[in-house]
């Protein structure tokens, strides 16, 4: 009975610190951060090399935590809580508004609570010196919610949990930028922009009690080194710097990519996880150019921090990545004399 109710409150007090701490129930986190730029950095919008691509991510947290008590806390049934999250982008670029929109469908989930919200923003292109610049913003919407017939506190009545509401509604904005070259990038990100001044909580769009999403800046960069004696091989470090502006937390994920096919590598976030990263972009060199934009990944993480230490807590993370891009637009030949200007029409 002591084991139990030791488990329950580990779980509640995680769950509480996590939402507050602000990295793991308010943004949600990705090992493929890369993949995913537009989530934290609004001047991401439409970075790929390709003109129209979508995303998914999907990370099932802390495996383990299913074998933690049920709703009952003399009850031997699994709680499925361990933490998910889940995102799917659409983002294209488009000539006639000179930078890129995209939208963001994202869902995470943590102990009783889960969050659901939609991100619609727009990025500003221009070059700027020997790269290109975007400038973005973006609107969002999150709806937060408690599973209140799940959640059973040790002392009943609890006055704080019953002035909870089920859901609650918030709108805020976010605004990035990213400039990149062919061989680097670095970015800063700012996502709740409203939550770090709107105290009283105006923005909320329904709902009258509850924590609102935490504000967040994100900096963050890579470099592709192409290696002198086999030009075949890339190194691929990058890493981020996050901040609620009360802690802070960074990772990194280096990888090496074969022949721009097949890629690979380790990561590492401070003070969670230790990851194993690979993946392909199967048909990278074929013919065929609605299959080339196709790249495919897998991580697995080995929980770093105490939650990985003792019998029935986590043993790691899994995550999958898919993204899918291609050219919505044909290639333009040239022809005869003209401005050398035009060239470059189709990269901003």
């Amino acid at each position: 009975m002591r084991k139990h109710i030791q488990k329950v409150s580990l779980l509640v007090v995680l769950a509480m610190s996590a939402m507050m701490s602000g990295f793991a129930q308010d943004d949600a986190q990705f090992t493929f951060f890369p993949w995913v730029t537009s989530y934290y950095n609004a001047g991401g919008i439409g970075e790929q090399n390709n003109t129209l691509c979508f995303t998914a991510d999907y990370s099932n947290k802390y495996l383990g935590w299913g074998d933690l008590p049920s709703t009952a806390i003399n009850n031997d049934t699994a709680l499925h809580t361990a933490p998910q999250d889940f995102l799917f982008s659409i983002e294209s670029y488009l000539r006639k508004l000179h930078g890129s929109i995209g939208v963001t469908l994202v869902h995470d989930r943590i102990g009783f609570y889960s969050n659901t919200g939609v991100k619609l923003g727009y990025a500003y292109k221009m070059r700027v010196g020997g790269g290109h610049l975007g400038i973005g913003l973006q609107a969002s919407l999150f709806n937060q919610s408690i599973d209140k017939a799940s959640f059973r506190p040790i002392v009943e009545g609890d006055p704080v949990l019953q002035q909870l509401s089920e859901s609650t509604l918030d709108i805020d904005f976010n605004f990035g930028l990213l400039y990149k070259t062919d061989q680097w990038y670095v970015g800063l990100g700012w996502t709740q922009i409203a939550a770090l001044f709107d105290k009283k909580q105006a923005l909320r769009v329904s709902g009258d009690f509850g924590p609102r999403r935490s504000s967040q800046l994100y900096l963050h960069g890579g470099y592709t080194w192409v290696m002198p004696f086999n030009p075949n091989w890339e190194l691929i470090p990058q890493a981020m710097v996050k901040t609620d502006f009360k802690t802070y937390q960074w990772e990194i994920l280096a990888l090496a990519r074969y022949n721009g096919v097949y890629w690979g590598g380790l990561g590492y976030r401070f003070q969670d996880a230790v990851s194993i990263a690979f993946g392909a972009r199967p048909f990278y060199n074929s013919s065929n150019i609605y299959l080339k934009g196709l790249d495919l990944g897998v991580s697995y993480s080995i929980t770093s921090n105490s939650l990985g230490y003792k019998k029935h807590r986590s043993f790691g993370d899994v995550e999958v990545v898919v993204r899918y891009c291609f050219d919505i637009y044909k290639p333009e030949v040239f022809s005869g004399y003209g401005n050398s200007r035009h060239i470059y029409k189709n990269r901003y």
